[in-house]
């Protein structure tokens, strides 16, 4: 009996010996160089409708702006492919953070291409941070378009032929706990990203003939009031109306001859590149696509552009998006104006990652 009650005393003692020894920091030593400690943050983009993480393939810089749980900014950290140093094209990338005392956390993440100084050294139409110091509010940040008063109440983004560089927000306001070093606990937290910024190429033909298109002859504009973006990424609609112009224009052949005149027909191209887009509950809300002759001053063409491309959620699978889900998942769409006479007679609507168009006819067949 004395033999039995010493047996399992020893078997606990020796399991628990070989427990420690085995763990990744030398508990027995207190040396926790090794062990896993601080903030680990992880971002992903596939808030897409690709459905697939494109984080390492699409962003280039990435600034996460840390808060306490009074909502007060903390610190800024950013991290950016640079110099031949690629970080976040690595599988798994993760930024850790090692200096934030203990406490709950929630984060905000604005994320490029490239790192925000070298977007602020081009000649693009710039999306602004607000400067925003430690210990303000969360409120205070946010972005705006750079953009040029016109006279009459509205704005001009000034885009100086060149595309605007991509912009991605993310926030995570669930508090996250973070514990001190000598804890030997880890704090992790993922930041999902959406892409605010949004291509739209238009194409323009003339069915009755087709030889006399040139886009030149064609005054196009986006209108919308979707310049500044706030904290939350919600569009800030009080900061005036903004009129967006294509950053380049451009003809190209049909290359199929016109029955009965031996010429090919000609195609015009223009593609813009605009901030987030809104569908709103009243339709007069929504941005709107113009395009006008400037031989006859006369509007072909004039539709509601969130209403249009969200027109795309044809299939069974895609319906099952909000309308602005939709838009704020796709990015790259394009849209083809057919005229007849000089009038709208229909269009087709596609977006890259999908395998299929709609057509929308405006006059009856």
């Amino acid at each position: 009996m004395r033999y039995s009650a010493r047996k399992p005393f020893r078997w606990l003692c020796c399991t628990v010996l070989a427990a420690l020894a085995m763990t990744s920091c030398d508990m027995m030593e207190q040396d926790l160089s090794d062990c896993p400690y601080g903030l680990y943050v992880t971002f992903k983009y596939d808030y897409n409708l690709q459905r697939a993480d494109m984080f390492n393939d699409h962003v280039g810089s990435v600034t996460l702006y840390v808060f306490d749980e009074h909502n007060k900014l903390v610190k800024t950290v950013e991290e950016s492919n640079a110099g031949g140093v690629e970080p976040l094209k690595q599988p798994g990338y993760v930024m850790h953070i090692t200096d934030l005392a203990p406490g709950n956390y929630r984060f905000v993440a604005l994320a490029g291409q490239r790192p925000y100084a070298d977007m602020m050294e081009t000649a693009r139409a710039k999306f602004v941070r607000t400067d925003i110091a430690t210990g303000d509010d969360i409120a205070g940040l946010g972005v705006q378009l750079e953009r040029r008063e016109t006279g009459d109440g509205t704005y001009e983004i000034v885009n100086n032929a060149l595309p605007l560089d991509t912009l991605w927000h993310g926030m995570l306001t669930e508090p996250v706990q973070v514990y001190s070093k000598e804890s030997n606990r880890p704090a992790y937290a993922t930041v999902s990203l959406v892409r605010d910024t949004k291509k739209i190429s238009v194409s323009l033909r003339e069915l009755d003939d087709p030889t006399q298109m040139d886009i030149a002859d064609y005054d196009l504009a986006i209108t919308d009031r979707n310049s500044t973006l706030l904290w939350d990424n919600l569009v800030d609609e009080t900061t005036g109306t903004v009129v967006y112009r294509p950053h380049d224009t451009w003809n190209t052949d049909d290359r199929t001859p016109v029955a009965g005149q031996g010429e090919v027909g000609k195609i015009g191209h223009a593609d813009f590149m605009t901030s987030r887009i809104i569908y709103h509950d009243d339709a007069a809300d929504d941005g709107t696509l113009t395009i006008v002759s400037r031989e006859t001053g006369a509007t072909v063409v004039n539709v509601n552009l969130p209403d249009l491309l969200s027109r795309l959620r044809s299939s069974e699978e895609l319906h099952s998006y909000t309308p602005q889900e939709f838009l704020d998942r796709g990015y790259d769409y394009q849209l083809d104006f057919f005229l007849r006479g000089g009038r709208l007679s229909y269009v087709n609507i596609s977006i890259s990652v999908l395998g299929w168009s709609k057509r929308i006819q405006y006059e009856e067949l």
